[in-house]
Parts: structure tokens; sequence; C-alpha cells
């Protein structure tokens, strides 16, 4: 149903479009001029304000990160050397 009706939006904006470019003599595309200058307005903003802090904060993660799932290798020798330096201690 939601397909239908966008669909049928499509379609009635592609009508409304074509009468008034029938009624001021301009052709189609010289009436969509200003949404595709807002559509790469808004494509810059949102990469601009989304996209690079994402990718910013996902790198600092990952900068962060990569290091301890680095030295996950080491963790079980870490672990052993704990326990005996535990074990020692205790003893």
């Amino acid at each position: 149903m939601g397909i239908i009706a966008g669909l049928l939006i499509i379609l009635f904006a592609f009508l409304i479009l074509k009468i008034m470019a029938f009624i001021m003599h301009v052709s189609i595309f010289m009436l969509t001029l200003p949404f595709k200058i807002l559509g790469i307005l808004l494509s810059v903003l949102v990469v601009v304000f989304v996209v690079l802090p994402i990718g910013l904060v996902g790198a600092i993660i990952g900068l962060v990160v990569a290091p301890l799932a680095l030295s996950a290798i080491l963790l079980p020798f870490i672990l052993v050397t704990i326990g005996i330096i535990l074990l020692f201690k205790n003893s």
C-alpha cells in the first residue's frame, strides 16, 4: 500500500510539473532546477554535519580499540602470569 501511495505521489508531482511547464512555456528541467539545487545543498549539509562527524568518531574509536584487539592474542599469557604472581603472593 505504501509503494502504491509513493508512486501516486510521484505521478501527481510529475503531472503538476508538466502542467506548469505547459502553462509557462518552459521545459520541465527549468521548473525542477530549484529542487535540484536544494537537493545538492541538502546532500552537502548531510555530508558535512552527519557523515564526516560519524566517520571521525569511528576513526577515533578504531584507533583506541585496535591496540586492545591486537593485545587480545596475549590475553591468555597475561592472565596466566597474573595468576602465577597471585599464587606466589599468597604462599
